[in-house]
């Protein structure tokens, strides 16, 4: 394998570690009983997303490697969503309901599927084909991350208690600068993807868009 493809998959495979960490980041001031709570229909547990994100990388690419043994069979089951040419899924409003596998079963299960995709990207394991579904992975796993925010806001908003996600952390007030404004000219901007890489399917056809002038601040704005 050429120095720039195997450059490209260090850098795949360290950004896969980043968003994996960062989901672990995000969890960590959470405590057990937090990550199994479904607060409604629309919402899905903690633990479940953590699992669901695991799933798919080892659904679409470990399990077409030779060698590879799954965690645990039913957990295909479990933590499907939508996904119908893999298999059933779990009905989405129950996902509260399923207390074991533990929250310390799963991350084990992350853990063996990291380890798995670390050492399978280390060896260039995966085609070009499974790549694309390695950066993919991450964007789905980042995705869930802001669902794993917006499900915990709900579900600790539904206790009387009123807990807070992070207690006694307030961001400092920020100081109003002077603001003025710079102009800008439009004109006719080409958009899109016209690369031979990896890109999402709303990234294609490239086209013309027409950009209006417009003028833009010298700050963002304070909240």
């Amino acid at each position: 394998m050429g120095s720039e493809l195997s450059t490209d998959i260090e850098e795949i495979a360290e950004r896969y570690r980043a968003v994996r960490t960062q989901t672990d980041r995000l969890c960590a001031p959470l405590s057990v009983e937090d990550q199994v709570v479904q607060s409604m229909p629309d919402a899905s547990p903690t633990k479940w997303h953590r699992a669901h994100t695991t799933w798919f990388f080892e659904t679409f690419l470990l399990k077409q490697l030779s060698g590879y043994r799954p965690f645990d069979e039913v957990f295909e089951y479990l933590f499907n969503s939508y996904y119908n040419a893999v298999g059933e899924q779990f009905p989405r409003p129950h996902r509260g309901v399923i207390s074991r596998p533990s929250v310390s079963q799963i991350t084990a299960y992350r853990e063996h599927v990291d380890h798995a995709m670390i050492e399978a990207l280390a060896e260039n394991r995966f085609d070009s084909d499974l790549i694309d579904l390695v950066v993919l992975g991450t964007h789905h796993e980042q995705q869930h991350q802001e669902l794993i925010a917006t499900d915990i806001k709900h579900m600790l908003s539904q206790n009387p208690l009123e807990p807070a996600y992070l207690d006694g952390r307030e961001a400092p007030a920020s100081v109003a600068t002077e603001r003025s404004w710079t102009r800008l000219e439009g004109g006719i901007e080409r958009v899109g993807h016209d690369g031979l890489g990896f890109c999402f399917d709303n990234e294609l056809p490239v086209h013309d868009v027409i950009v209006p002038d417009f003028e833009i601040a010298t700050r963002p704005v304070t909240n």
